[in-house]
């Protein structure tokens, strides 16, 4: 005969827990691995360029955290459960760039918008630790080009001509 204690705690038992027994906290698992960019490069990057996965008790892997997205397999509109490591780290961390080259159009107002230089950094240090994670060789560094200032008129008609497709 079964104690009632082990009837509660069966009961109590989620369906979706992570790999290391953790059960959803209002209705969230949090990440059993995650990287975040300011750890790896400095403090001017914004915190909210990181990644993450949850290992699940069934073997799966997660990139989203909600009791909810995992159980449909649906985490706006896209999938975000994964039958292996490699592949769920692959996809936070296309996720992740994916958003940073987004952010690029993003207001000046410290939501954490890349431009340039730091985008490029980003990219780079999510690909690196993607190549890292997955066992695959280290990628090579992209760069990202901005356009040219937009030169003010100086009244002067010879200084202000900008020559048009190739017209001198």
């Amino acid at each position: 005969m079964s104690s009632p204690s082990s009837k509660l705690s069966s009961q109590n038992e989620c369906k979706i827990c992570r790999a290391d027994g953790v059960q959803p906290y209002n209705e969230y698992l949090w990440p059993t691995e995650s990287w975040w960019a300011r750890e790896y490069l400095d403090d001017r990057v914004n915190s909210c360029w990181h990644f993450g996965i949850v290992a699940l008790s069934d073997g799966r892997f997660s990139t989203e955290g909600t009791v909810w997205s995992i159980e449909k397999n649906n985490y706006a509109g896209q999938q975000c459960v994964f039958m292996t490591r490699k592949e769920a780290i692959r996809v936070a961390a296309a996720r992740m760039i994916r958003k940073a080259r987004a952010s690029k159009r993003w207001p000046d107002s410290g939501l954490g918008g890349l431009k340039g230089k730091y985008l490029a950094e980003v990219i780079n240090w999510a690909r690196s630790v993607c190549a890292k994670e997955t066992d695959q060789e280290e990628p090579k560094p992209i760069q990202v080009k901005e356009p040219p200032p937009v030169r003010r008129k100086t009244g002067f008609p010879l200084l202000d001509f900008i020559p048009q497709n190739g017209d001198y």
